[in-house]
């Protein structure tokens, strides 16, 4: 796990460096830097040691020295590869999945990205063409930014690390910024300005280091389906677990013994049990609250395995700590609040480890989000029922009482009646969105159309697949993001490498082929899950109630004294409305704490980039 930087065009070493040092969280370990001999490039890497500390330093040369490689994520399947390339009689001197990145290039080329299994940010530079080649995994679970003058193009694993090059002007975008309230994030390959990008899941991106022409490619679209090749073959259902098994001990592979980020679920159980196979010396840590209905220690604890189970109270004052400390990195928003917890548990891992495994993909991959079945149950009873009814039960739903507990029914209920009149196509996004579409119009000033506002999702729902087919897509494409970047934020901001079994290309192929009959069934979550794990997981834990990793966030919010301390209210998006918004949130009259969470995360992502610039002037 690293961070990766560079420039192509015109190598600007000192740049490079001072990016370095901003992102040195992402690689502790070791700082390096390549420039080329023409002077057109320049790469640099900061490294977190996780596999093959003595020799995997980067950038590192492929077998023939062709081709430069900074690399940031694990390739799982690495030894497989190696093994197949070391029959070609290609080289290898490292035992680092690194080497093999670069020597796969050799070999294979373009197509190395499809037979890859593992998360990664790449940037390789051909010495012969003068070309570099970007590249970002197929879920983007590792991130990478870039930006781009008449002179030479820039990236980085960290949008600060855009921010610090003079010779860019980022200029926040409206049309983005509407996004990130719509999704709670926003999507590739857009950003909060409108002059830096971030690549693509499963793309590739070639940029000529003379003439700055950029090539832009897809090598996997999750929604063309699984992607089968001489690395993956299809997998039956009678073979899964074992297949799981294999994918738990790749993922498992590193210098140090892996960590567990364990909640009372099924999908990290699952993970806690395939690697206690494993490995018989591994930690896993959970994060306990005050507040029952967020608490999943307790779960934790009942857990008869015997491996050592590490769990943390927090209590207000020691969440409020943590999100200071936290807010103070904080450059790319994203909506979900369960970064903090997120955070505080791999603060802890780094005590014992720099490698965690943990559950998330699970709920992708196997329909295991209260939204299924909420999409499903929607799309069935719109055909039967007319909109006057769904109306008055919306205005019965808005009367119960908001409560401040795990999703209490009142605000399932509020959420599910008040978007079930909008387009199929539109009732997810509505319902994770932190705001409705007139709430939008409120907050820009404008009128807002519906489509256009869900324009980015709307061609999920084109295709021909069944809509619960397309409503597994939306979550890959709309939701899981912005988990991934959460993880990562949090993670890394601590140094440690997140590793999840579930974001295995075995897995999403297998799903991906599946259909939705053989995975789910209504009001009966992870259906499959359940079939092929039953060996292997208690059944009082498939029974338990879907709980995802959150923190009890309202309490933070209603602190008013650390809000107004946090804020910069001159550069809210719309000071009237938040206060509006606020005040109404303190007074429990209306259920906005998401869009409150929203607004605060903006607000200091905003802060620290005007940080970052106005250093720069002095």
């Amino acid at each position: 796990m690293c961070a990766i930087f560079g420039t192509i065009g015109k190598a600007k070493l000192e740049l490079i460096k001072e990016i370095s040092q901003k992102q040195i969280f992402r690689g502790p370990d070791e700082q390096n830097f390549f420039v080329s001999e023409d002077n057109f490039v320049s790469l640099g890497n900061n490294r977190l040691s996780v596999i093959d500390k003595k020799k995997g330093n980067q950038p590192m040369l492929s077998s023939d020295r062709r081709f430069v490689t900074v690399f940031n994520g694990c390739i799982y399947n690495f030894d497989e590869i190696k093994k197949f390339l070391e029959k070609k009689n290609i080289n290898f001197y490292t035992n680092s999945d690194t080497e093999v990145v670069a020597n796969s290039f050799q070999h294979f080329g373009i197509k190395s990205f499809n037979y890859f299994d593992g998360m990664w940010a790449i940037a390789i530079y051909d010495q012969l063409k003068k070309e570099i080649i970007l590249s970002r995994d197929y879920v983007g679970q590792k991130p990478l930014y870039y930006s781009k003058n008449s002179e030479y193009f820039l990236f980085s694993s960290q949008v600060e690390g855009i921010f610090l090059d003079k010779e860019i002007s980022p200029k926040v975008s409206k049309s983005n910024l509407k996004k990130y309230f719509a999704y709670s994030h926003i999507p590739a390959p857009f950003t909060l300005f409108e002059n830096i990008y971030q690549l693509e899941p499963g793309e590739n991106i070639i940029v000529n280091s003379k003439d700055l022409k950029i090539t832009k490619k897809k090598y996997w679209d999750l929604k063309d389906g699984p992607d089968y090749n001489v690395f993956f073959d299809k997998i039956d259902s009678s073979n899964f677990r074992e297949t799981f098994n294999k994918i738990v001990h790749q993922h498992s592979v590193a210098d140090m013994n892996p960590a567990i980020s364990l909640s009372g679920g099924v999908d990290s159980y699952i993970v806690m049990e395939y690697l206690s196979k494993i490995k018989k010396d591994f930690t896993s840590f959970t994060l306990g609250f005050s507040n029952k209905t967020f608490d999943e220690a307790l779960h934790v604890k009942n857990i008869k395995k015997e491996f050592k189970k590490e769990i943390f109270y927090t209590d207000s004052d020691d969440m409020k700590s943590n999100f200071l400390e936290l807010s103070k990195f904080i450059s790319d928003p994203i909506g979900d609040s369960s970064i903090l917890p997120t955070y505080i548990v791999h603060k802890n891992i780094k005590k014992y480890t720099n490698v965690s495994l943990g559950g998330d993909g699970g709920d992708e991959a196997f329909f295991g989000y209260i939204t299924f079945d909420a999409f499903n149950i929607a799309i069935v009873i719109k055909k039967f029922i007319p909109k006057f009814i769904f109306n008055i039960l919306n205005k019965i739903a808005n009367l119960t009482k908001i409560s401040y507990d795990y999703l209490p029914f009142s605000s399932r209920a509020r959420r599910f009646f008040s978007s079930i009149n909008l387009k199929n196509e539109h009732l997810l996004p509505s319902w994770m969105g932190c705001l409705k579409i007139n709430d939008i119009s409120n907050l820009f000033g404008e009128k807002i159309n519906e489509n256009d506002f869900y324009a980015n999702s709307n061609n999920i729902f084109s295709s021909n697949s069944s809509l619960m087919k397309n409503s597994q897509l939306y979550h890959y494409y709309f939701y899981l993001p912005m988990i991934l970047k959460k993880v990562d934020q949090a993670s890394m901001f601590n140094s440690v490498e997140s590793r999840s079994p579930f974001l295995s290309k075995k897995v999403i192929n297998f799903s991906l082929d599946q259909s939705v009959h053989n995975l789910y069934k209504l009001f009966n979550k992870k259906y499959f899950m359940k079939k092929i794990f039953t060996k292997d997981v208690p059944k009082n834990i498939f029974k338990r109630k879907k709980h995802g990793f959150a923190f009890p966030k309202e309490s933070l919010l209603r602190d008013k004294k650390l809000i107004e301390k946090l804020l910069d209210y001159n550069i809210l998006t719309n000071k009237d409305f938040f206060n509006t918004k606020y005040k109404n949130f303190l007074e429990k009259r209306e259920d906005c704490s998401q869009y409150i969470w929203n607004e605060l995360i903006l607000n200091l992502s905003l802060q620290n980039y005007y940080k970052i610039r106005s250093s720069l002037k002095a």
